[in-house]
């Protein structure tokens, strides 16, 4: 195993993608905050952050990587909202019987980064998976502590012409004035346009990269667990610390990407400092 500190750009805006879903949430309520807190609130709600993240260097890999992670998050008027590198709009939203039951709907649009071959020896010979524009939707529902998300998404940009779909459960638990944890669980479905682009090996790419030819076709490609603590500095600076676990699943797992190459088991752990506006 080996572990790097100088990642490409691309991984670094992966990763802050990676971490702008859950800690989001954030913005919603703070440690210490209920739900029936009354206090102002402006339209336009700003999370600005950076850290670090070790996680494998590509998805599947054994070699990991300490990723330097910036963080922006907007949200205004709970209606439009940039996560990252994804771009949102709650379209449609109704309130359930309780004052924390919440249903929306609406569209998606995010950039997603691809793949280079020089991010690790592993990659040589399969070539360069370029980023992409893709849109989609969600579904999104909260009620209380709990949470529950699915999330597609289509390329249409060419990069890789395939369709995922994620289905997500979250809980937050306040631990006293200043600390919560955070939690979910996820799982992810692909086609097997991005399977085969992702984790399939082509007849040129054996050639070139030594490894058995290999069809990759659609099904579940991953399930994993995720927790963040958030500890609250100062009403407006918080620190948070994550761990998370991700098992490579289906097709994508046996790959020999991952199964000769990689492994199916994917850890992920770091921290990171966020002011709230």
């Amino acid at each position: 195993m080996k572990s790097t500190i100088l990642p490409s750009l691309p991984r670094i805006l992966l990763a802050t993608a990676a971490l702008s879903a859950l800690p989001f949430a954030a913005l919603a309520q703070q440690p210490g905050q209920k739900p029936g807190d009354k206090a102002e609130k402006s339209d336009w709600e700003v999370m600005l952050g950076a850290g670090g993240l070790f996680q494998p260097d590509y998805e599947g890999s054994d070699d990991y990587e300490v990723t330097p992670l910036p963080l922006l998050m907007v949200n205004y008027r709970d209606l439009v909202f940039l996560h990252g590198p994804t771009l949102g709009a709650n379209a449609i939203t109704l309130q359930g019987p309780n004052p924390g039951d919440k249903l929306q709907i609406g569209p998606l649009v995010r950039y997603e980064f691809g793949r280079d071959q020089s991010d690790n020896d592993d990659l040589r010979g399969l070539g360069d998976i370029d980023g992409g524009v893709e849109i989609g939707g969600f579904i999104s529902y909260s009620t209380g502590p709990w949470s529950a998300d699915l999330t597609l998404f289509r390329d249409v940009s060419d990069a890789h012409d395939g369709l995922t779909a994620e289905l997500s459960a979250g809980h937050r638990l306040s631990l006293g004035p200043k600390l919560m944890l955070r939690s979910e669980i996820s799982t992810t479905w692909a086609d097997d346009n991005y399977t085969q682009t992702f984790y399939g090996v082509t007849a040129t790419q054996s050639a070139r990269s030594g490894m058995q030819q290999y069809t990759a076709e659609s099904g579940f490609k991953d399930a994993g667990i995720t927790f963040d603590l958030d500890y609250r500095l100062t009403e407006n600076w918080s620190v948070t610390g994550r761990v998370g676990y991700k098992r490579m699943l289906g097709d994508a797992a046996d790959s020999p990407l991952v199964s000769v190459r990689g492994s199916e088991d994917q850890f992920s752990t770091g921290v990171f400092v966020s002011y709230r506006f």
